[in-house]
């Protein structure tokens, strides 16, 4: 019986195709970025609003794994977040922002993934 054999050409190439993938998505850092920053205005929006410093006070950061909302102010944990013993109800601002805008914050990591997929040679949808 006759050897029969296949001959895998391509598969370095692929290797470091996948590599170069796979260092850019451990830091998705302009991605969370940009999502926190689309989500902001609607945070801002659904915060409660008397003098307006609560209001100024949010702005974001990311880092590789995440983006974050921050307030200088120092009760803004307790007006997101409520505080029962003293009857004040949650905003629940960050939440709802999220909750309004899913499909934009798919949108944001669709576009951010095809953007790496094709750094590295992908052809992407």
């Amino acid at each position: 019986m006759a050897k029969r054999g296949m001959k895998v050409e391509g598969v370095k190439e692929a290797e470091r195709a996948f590599d170069k993938v796979e260092d850019k998505v451990a830091d998705l850092s302009k991605a969370h970025k940009a999502e926190v920053d689309m989500l902001l205005s609607d945070v801002r929006s659904a915060t409660r609003q008397d003098t307006g410093t609560l209001v100024s006070g949010w702005h974001t950061e990311s880092m590789a794994t995440e983006g974050h909302f921050l307030n200088d102010v120092p009760y803004a944990g307790v007006q997101e977040f409520g505080w029962a013993e003293h009857n004040i109800e949650p905003t629940n601002a960050i939440a709802s922002a999220f909750e309004n805008n899913v499909g934009n914050t798919e949108t944001v990591y669709a576009d951010a993934i095809r953007e790496i997929g094709e750094s590295a040679g992908f052809n992407t949808k």
